[in-house]
């Protein structure tokens, strides 16, 4: 009988988000209670950090899409016009 009968899995097969759960220089990462993910800017506030955000917000945002998860955005207006993400909660 092979050692293995199912599907191996990776680890970003497993859990699509495994890469966004640490956080990096661009973002903050938060799990609460309830298994939630919470993505911020590193520095709240700051017009730079929250530039520099939104390539994550999108990629969370995309994965999201792909994997049917439910998510919340909260939107704040940029100082050059239209509006910027600062806060994902990604639900399990």
């Amino acid at each position: 009988m092979p050692r293995h009968m199912g599907k191996r899995h990776t680890m970003s097969e497993e859990d699509p988000f495994a890469h966004l759960r640490n956080s990096s220089p661009l973002h903050a990462a938060i799990i609460n209670p309830d298994g939630a993910l919470i993505l911020t800017p590193r520095v709240s506030g700051d017009e730079q950090s929250l530039t520099d955000f939104q390539s994550v917000a999108l990629k969370a945002l995309e994965i999201a899409a792909k994997n049917s998860r439910r998510v919340t955005e909260h939107l704040v207006p940029g100082r050059r016009g239209g509006r910027l993400c600062d806060k994902i909660v990604i639900y399990p």
